[in-house]
């Protein structure tokens, strides 16, 4: 062995080849990883079927998760489950056309805040 090797610490093709296992080590776990949740089957049924903007950091959100559609409020951080459909039946009744007439969002959202115990303040006379 070489005395100036041992004496001075690990040689430049030691660290080197250090380098290399640690970062093969890390796409093969990167690639399990990604193969993992790839087979999880659980987000692959989640998507946004619309986006409706009511101001600069409000918006209705409509998500399709699984065999559900819901309808959601988002405020900032907030958000709020404002109904639950299944999927089926939202299907039949696009296909019908035989939507049922909706209030003004407005409305809705003051019967949410009165149903959490909440005032809303109305501009409404």
């Amino acid at each position: 062995m070489d005395g100036a090797t041992m004496a001075g610490g690990p040689s430049l093709w030691q660290v080197g080849g250090a380098l290399v296992a640690v970062f093969a080590l890390l796409v093969v776990v990167l690639k399990f990883l990604q193969r993992w949740q790839r087979t999880d089957g659980a987000g692959a049924d989640v998507r946004v079927l619309s986006v409706r903007r009511l101001g600069p950091r409000r918006e209705l959100q409509v998500l399709r998760v699984g065999d559900d559609v819901h309808t959601l409020y988002r405020h900032d951080a907030a958000m709020v489950l404002l109904k639950t459909e299944s999927l089926a039946g939202l299907e039949a009744a696009a296909a019908t056309e035989e939507t049922p007439a909706t209030p003004p969002l407005h409305r809705r959202l003051r019967a949410l805040v009165g149903a959490a115990g909440g005032t809303a303040i109305t501009t409404e006379p």
